[in-house]
Parts: C-alpha cells; structure tokens; sequence
C-alpha cells in the first residue's frame, strides 16, 4: 500500500476522515459526529484519539502527514485555529479560539500536522479535479450554510496578514440591516446563504422540501431575488480579482434545479465592465462528500513541498 496522508474535514456537524495516497485517491473513507470533539473535555486528546483509531483499525503502513480543515480561519502559521464559531462546546464556546492544535496533535502523532480553512482547501481539490492548475488566478465561492472564498493566485494561496481574510459570508451588503449571528447588520450571509433559503421556504413555501425549492417555485420572485443576490457575491469577487476561472460550490449552489443560466446571467451584467471585457470561465464544484478530506491531503504535500525549499 502506497504512504497515505490522513486528511480530515471537520465540520460543524459532522468529522471526515479518510487516508490519501499520492495519487489522490481517497482510501477506507469514515464519519464521525463532530460532536465527539465539541462536548470532549481536552477536544484536542479527542480528536487526536480518533486519528490514532483511525490509523489502527486501518492498519496504514506509513502515514507521511495529518491535514486538518476547519470551518475558520487559521493563522498563517498553518497550526494556530483563530476561532471555530460554529463548532462550540457545551457553555457555548468555541471549541478552539485562537489554538495551536497542529503542535498538541504532532507531539501526540509524531507526524507532520497542518491546519487549514476548509474552503481553501475545497477549491484544491477543485482546481485539481477540473486541472486548473496552469491558470494564474482562481476564484472559489462556496455558498453552504454561510459563504466562504478562496483565492489562489499563481499558484498559491491568497493569504492576509494574520490568515483572517476572504471571510466573505461577513461582508457587509450595502444599506443592509437584516441582523446576522455574528452580531453585526447587513453581511452578505444574510440574504444569500443556506440559512436565508431555509427562511425563505419557511415563510414562502412551507410545504416544500429544501431540495426541491427550484424545482417548484425557481420562478417565483423569493427565489429569483435569491439567486441575484449570490449573483452579487460572484460579481463583486469577479470585480476584484479578474479571474481566469470563477468556481461556485456550496450546498446551495450544487442544489437540484438551481438556476445556472440565469445566475451567470446576473454576474455577468454586475461584473465591473473591465473584467467583463475579458470575461472568465465558470466552473460548478460537484458533489462529493471527499472534496474537503482530498483537498486537506493536497494542502499537506504543497505545505511540505514549501518547507523542504526553505529547509
């Protein structure tokens, strides 16, 4: 059996995990409840104790890493989690607030451990999946449960001064005053995201299954102002970055029946004129519950890669 990297994807609800080999193939794929980790006493001897079963019971020769993805953003570092908002213990804390996990869980493995946003991640493995690799600036948005962005930009991840950037589901749209859970008014989450559709169908379309909201009522205005307003996401990251390729992903975006002439019609006439002059290519990120354990494998070998040169 070829050495494989234990890549993980930890979600708010639910822990992927599954080893990788080299050629990104996901092996022996398993899912946990997150909450293992969120109600632990020492979350971090938690989730290294799920590793460390999950290594034994699949008897993998050689492990070469531990990647970890987490819903949050993490500092530059690639091991300190700045705050899980949506992973929270039973006081109703976030389970790791501004933690260096990746130290705790090497010293335990005695592997190398990294740590990165999630989305960065997903789009890794979009960019793989779709060979996108060549192009000197990608654009991934990813409208799930709130909204998350990455950027890679000739070849490397976009990175902020301390790893806070791209937190897109918190932007502000202009004038808006609906109150969102972060406590601010206004961010972009709060009119286009899977919790703004799960309060659409709530007040609009009681009766109707998330899944099938396009499906029977995409014409409807609710749902026409929806998807203009994710066009106003896609547009303003357009704007800024001039991408070659614009990926859009998410639960929302892979849902039945979503609308994709119609939302590419939208960002394209609230696109800035110069970039439209270019235009770019849309990509749809497909199902697929391994994207963000992948992509975590990927993130590893491209951090080791980077370390060895600067060795």
């Amino acid at each position: 059996m070829d050495k494989v990297i234990i890549g993980i994807d930890l979600g708010g609800t639910n822990l992927r995990i599954g080893g990788v080999t080299s050629e990104n193939k996901m092996l022996a794929p398993s899912v946990i409840s997150s909450a293992l980790i969120a109600g632990a006493e020492q979350p971090v001897q938690a989730l290294c104790g799920v590793i460390q079963d999950y290594i034994k019971a699949n008897r993998f020769p050689m492990v070469e890493a531990v990647s970890i993805g987490v819903p949050s953003s993490v500092a530059r570092d690639k091991e300190t989690v700045i705050c899980t908002t949506n992973i929270r213990d039973r006081q109703g804390r976030p389970v790791f607030d501004h933690a260096n996990i990746a130290a705790d869980l090497r010293g335990r493995l005695g592997v190398p451990v990294f740590v990165n946003n999630d989305v960065n991640n997903i789009l890794l493995y979009d960019v793989a999946a779709n060979r996108l690799e060549g192009q000197q600036m990608v654009v991934g948005i990813y409208i799930g449960t709130g909204v998350g962005a990455s950027v890679l930009t000739g070849g490397r991840l976009l990175e902020g001064k301390d790893g806070a950037e791209l937190d897109l589901g918190h932007v502000p749209f202009f004038r808006g005053e609906a109150l969102c859970s972060c406590g601010k008014k206004g961010c972009c989450e709060c009119y286009a995201s899977g919790w703004r559709l799960q309060e659409i169908r709530r007040t609009c379309y009681p009766d109707t299954e998330i899944q099938d909201l396009f499906t029977r009522h995409g014409g409807e205005a609710p749902l026409r102002q929806f998807v203009e307003d994710c066009a106003y996401i896609y547009a303003i990251m357009a704007t800024i970055f001039n991408p070659d390729s614009l990926i859009a992903g998410g639960g929302v975006m892979e849902m039945k029946d979503f609308p994709r002439p119609d939302f590419e019609r939208l960002v394209n006439e609230k696109t800035g004129t110069d970039v439209m002059s270019y235009g770019f290519q849309y990509v749809y990120s497909e199902p697929y519950v391994g994207k963000g354990v992948i992509g975590a494998a990927i993130f590893a070998r491209r951090r080791m890669a980077e370390l060895a040169r600067t060795a």
